[in-house]
């Protein structure tokens, strides 16, 4: 039970994927990335869904390329390994609760307004952004770029 009288349980739902990205599991995210309990299970859903759109977008190319190249999901493309996981899937599931993170950390920072929560949303924003840019380190090591310095000739 929280300070506020409600439940402490996880959401026990997963969102199915596009079968090349893993299904993601809602309690995951809250558990990983210390959810707060009070949201709702469709606020939660929502942020999660537009996460992994947002995500599979950005990796769009390279999902072709993996699947030219003959794997099915994200998981057969290495066989290397953390713990018993593929370390792509880590990374994807980094990269996906991040934003999904950043954007409701935003709006929990925001939802009293008083002082305080003035306060909250302006620290929030810099939590939001660091969210933001594991997010893009995750993303970047799925490209393929594996510093986060990229330089283009013009």
């Amino acid at each position: 039970m929280s300070f506020t009288g409600k439940t402490d349980s996880y959401l026990n739902s997963t969102l199915e994927n596009n079968g090349f990205f893993p299904d993601l599991s809602l309690g995951d995210l809250q558990r990983l990335y210390r959810i707060p309990a009070e949201y709702s299970k469709e606020k939660v859903e929502h942020h999660l869904r537009l996460a992994m759109l947002d995500t599979n977008d950005d990796l769009a190319e390279r999902q072709a390329a993996w699947q030219a190249e003959g794997h099915n999901t994200l998981a057969e493309v290495s066989d290397e390994r953390l713990g018993g996981k593929p370390v792509l899937v880590e990374h994807y599931q980094r990269a996906v609760f991040c934003r999904a993170t950043a954007n409701l950390f935003g709006e929990f920072a925001t939802v009293t307004r008083r002082e305080i929560g003035e306060n909250q949303a302006k620290e929030g924003e810099g939590i939001a952004k660091m969210y933001r840019a594991q997010a893009d380190r995750a993303l970047r090591y799925l490209l393929g770029r594996k510093t986060t310095i990229t330089a283009e000739l013009i």
